[in-house]
């Protein structure tokens, strides 16, 4: 957690504008792009959770970019359930735009160097 948030590194990678990605770039700090997680439950629907994605390094998110490192900070408690490492998510923009993966849980984040 951070600041009572639930909180995540994760490594995001964006789909080419030609592919369906974004048009343009995001900057750091957006709060644009949802976050989908299949559901826990057997058949159940992906549950949508929001985030502000800050990029390592403070650069955008350009279409198309790979592996990008970011820190997810949810605007939900029951993003604690879903964001565990090894999670796999798809970023949400009125249709997927790219997908990514969480690397750690902020404690192990914040808890490093400490």
């Amino acid at each position: 957690m951070i600041g009572g948030a639930p909180a995540a590194e994760a490594r995001i990678s964006l789909l080419p504008t030609g592919s369906g990605g974004l048009r343009d770039a995001l900057p750091t700090g957006t709060r644009s792009l949802m976050l989908a997680f299949h559901s826990l439950e057997a058949g159940g629907e992906d549950v949508m959770i929001g985030a502000v994605i800050d990029v390592v390094g403070g650069s955008a998110l350009h279409p198309g970019a790979e592996q990008i490192a970011v820190i997810l900070r949810f605007w939900a408690d029951e993003a604690s359930v879903y964001a565990t490492p090894g999670t796999r998510f798809t970023l949400w923009y009125g249709r997927a735009v790219g997908e990514g993966v969480i690397t750690r849980v902020a404690d192990e984040v914040v808890g490093e160097g400490s």
